[in-house]
């Protein structure tokens, strides 16, 4: 099969194989706020409609059973898998954490990376944060905990947005 790359044809429905991927877990922290939201890195999105989005998260598990709708993790093993999916899903969770209808104004984000991710998978999860509306991108795989109290310790980070996105395999 060949398909032609272009980028205003990308769109949130995925290839059949992606159906199997297990979701993440994914936090995402607010420092300024301490606005801390979980959830697993999921997405329903209208099977007609490919870029319409139904819902995030947990809430996306009410769509499995709807066959409107096609629920399925945008992350494999943690690392992005289909970008323009895991793209809304961060805006998505961005907004939730910045309390309210609006998203969090041009945030400094640090990304967790997994082990053994290439750069062409840390170049997708920053330029997914970018396209979020990020000034500035930081991966680190380092834990939480640890993350959080070297955030807290920099000036820079201090009103930093964290996303850590764990495997669950």
């Amino acid at each position: 099969m060949l398909k032609q790359f272009a980028l205003d044809a990308r769109q949130l429905v995925p290839e059949p194989w992606y159906l199997d991927f297990k979701p993440a877990a994914i936090t995402v922290f607010h420092l300024k706020t301490e606005r801390q939201i979980q959830d697993l890195t999921l997405v329903a999105v209208r099977a007609s409609q490919p870029n319409q989005l139904f819902a995030v998260g947990k809430d996306a598990l009410q769509y499995q059973n709807n066959p409107e709708a096609v629920v399925f993790s945008p992350f494999r093993q943690g690392k992005i898998a289909q970008y323009p999916a895991a793209q809304a899903l961060l805006k998505a969770l961005l907004k939730q954490a910045g309390c309210g209808a609006v998203l969090i104004p041009k945030p400094v984000m640090c990304i967790h990376t997994q082990e053994h991710t290439s750069q062409v998978e840390e170049v997708a999860l920053a330029e997914a944060a970018i396209q979020c509306g990020a000034r500035k991108v930081f991966l680190y795989t380092e834990s939480l905990p640890a993350m959080l109290d070297l955030a807290r310790s920099r000036r820079d980070l201090q009103s930093a947005v964290l996303i850590h996105i764990e495997s669950q395999d």
